[in-house]
Formats: C-alpha cells, structure tokens, sequence
C-alpha cells in the first residue's frame, strides 16, 4: 500500500424520496449520510456493517453507478460527481465491480467466455483473435480451464462462476476493483479459495481494491484497513489489525463481540455483547448520534449533537462523543 489516494470521497450523501403516510406525503431516506474516506493505492478497504446500513449504496456512488444527491468523489485527482456517462466512460474501464450473486450477475443466454470477452469487444480494445486470446489467458490466471469458454454459466459451481465474474472485472485492465460481498453466497471452502484467488491477483496485478461484506472475520483476513458503516454514516475507520484488538466506537465492540472465536488459548475471550432494538428507519433518523437509541453509554450529548469522524489516534478515526477505553 502507498500514501497515494487512488479514490477520494468527501461529504458523499445519497438520498432516496419514498412515499410514506395515509396522503402519500413525501419522505426521504437517506442510505449514505456524509461519508468522507480515501482508498490508497494498492491497498485493501474494508467496510463493514449490518444489512441496510448503505456499505452496497456508497459502493455504487463510489464508481458513479448511482449520481450522489450531494458531496463529491474524485478518482486518480480528477472529480468524477456531475459528470455525464459519456464523459465517464473512460473512467469506468479503470473501475469495475465483482457482485455478490455469481449466477445472478451473469447473462445465463451468454456463453462465459462472451461475458468475458464483451466489455473489451464494446471498448475495442483488439481483434477478436487478440480478444479471445485474452479471454484464454484471464481464465488460466482465475483457475478456470480455457476451453470452459463455450460453457454456459448454469454448468459452473459457485465458486467457478465467481471465478468468471473476477475474469471479466480484470478484462480491462481496472486499477480499483469494487467486491460487493463476493464470497457471501459461497460456501465456507469455496470461500476460502476466492480469497486466496483474489489477494494473488492484488499482487500480480497491483490492483486497489473496495471490500464489501458482513463478516468481519473475512474482512480481517483480506483488509488493510477496515471502516465500520452504521445507517448511513462512517463510524470507525483504522488499520484492521488495530480495529479488531481496540474497537474505539461501541458498535463496531458490539459487532466483533459476535465474531466467532477459537479456544485454544490464543485470543482474549470477548464478552458478548447484545443490542436492544433495531436499526433505525433511514428515512425517520434519530437526532444526534444516529446510534443513540441502541448504545448502552449513550448520554444527553449523544441524542443531541451528532458526532464527527475524528482522528483521535494516529490513523484511528471514530465518530463517538465518549470512544471506548482499554
């Protein structure tokens, strides 16, 4: 990882207006709520949180899959938000996404070494011999046999078909790959291979990469800094190995309270830690913190002044009136 920022998102908010009430009255949800972070070159970011807490929404914002309603996000220096599609297209080819769904993401009418071979057919990036040369090549590079080219996506295990999905993200040559939950629709040792697959990759190809899940036990593994997302907003954002031994804010303590441990000894047992109540309605958010209602330390302060993301140890950045001491 350098101290280089290859993405820089400040202030981004994304909202969604939804009809709710007897009359129809308009409200808004808001899924991302002012969030501000940068992805360094060639590292890993990990974002963490609960379903619903907008980690996918600011993903797609990220890559301009979806307009901010405010705030900008900048890629390689150059500000991307306001831009027509048209003006980035040349951009997107620098940044793609591998989706969670590895069948659903996949055209089940398209052979897989179409998909593969499409988004550099549509960037004419050569002649189809040079084309399916390619395809042949990011296929051995993924694990998969190259003559698998004339399958269709139906014929693959799970695991094969998101071996695809990486294939057809590294066809054009990205810089930043976005991974929304890759491996949560794998199982546990299928899981495992994907991971490995995808951190060879990172390696062999310096790629930068956005990484998107609910268990934090695979974001450990795979990340070298993590930020933890509660209804929209960054709450925590440090080194992974600093924010799994010290959580500072108490949801991300909740959060890692339930990550499964092993009993040999090696690690401090957590006391497990319960919330009451449920996530918060994006659209009718709590003054002040927004994990207020939920928060076991929760004070006056908390319900009514919201906290900021601050840095209050080198590279510990949390968004809590009263951070958790150890």
């Amino acid at each position: 990882m350098s101290d280089e920022v290859l993405l820089r998102a400040t202030d981004v908010v994304k909202s969604f207006p939804i009809r709710g009430g007897k009359l129809g009255t308009k409200k808004v949800a808001t899924a991302v709520n002012g969030v501000s972070l940068d992805i360094f070159k060639g590292e890993t970011l990990g974002i963490v949180g609960e379903s619903g807490c907008g980690k996918s929404t600011l993903a797609r914002c990220l890559v301009q899959l979806m307009p901010v309603t405010s705030g900008t996000v900048s890629f390689k220096g150059e500000v991307l938000t306001g831009r027509s599609r048209r003006q980035l297209r040349d951009t997107r080819r620098d940044m793609q996404l591998v989706f969670q769904d590895p069948y659903a993401s996949l055209n089940p009418r398209r052979t897989v070494g179409d998909i593969v071979a499409d988004p550099m057919r549509i960037n004419k990036m050569g002649t189809d011999a040079v084309i399916n040369a390619r395809v042949a090549d990011l296929f051995k590079t993924v694990g998969l046999d190259p003559s698998y080219v004339q399958r269709y996506p139906h014929e693959f295990s799970g695991g094969q078909r998101q071996r695809v999905g990486i294939a057809r993200a590294l066809s054009l040559n990205p810089s930043l790959v976005v991974a929304d939950e890759p491996v949560s629709a794998l199982d546990v040792s299928v899981q495992a291979q994907v991971l490995n697959l995808m951190s060879d990759l990172q390696d062999e190809f310096g790629l930068t990469y956005l990484f998107i899940a609910h268990d934090l036990g695979v974001v450990r593994h795979v990340s070298d800094r993590v930020g933890v997302m509660y209804l929209g907003q960054l709450v925590e954002l440090a080194d992974a190995d600093a924010l799994y031994d010290e959580p500072l804010h108490p949801y991300t303590n909740a959060l890692l309270s339930a990550v499964p441990q092993l009993n040999d000894g090696t690690e401090v047992p957590r006391e497990r830690i319960v919330l009451s109540g449920d996530v918060p309605d994006p659209a009718d958010r709590p003054s002040g913190c927004p994990f207020n209602p939920r928060c076991p330390s929760a004070t006056d302060q908390c319900r009514t002044e919201v906290p900021v993301l601050l840095e209050i140890r080198p590279k510990r950045f949390v968004a809590c009136h009263h951070p958790l001491t150890f």
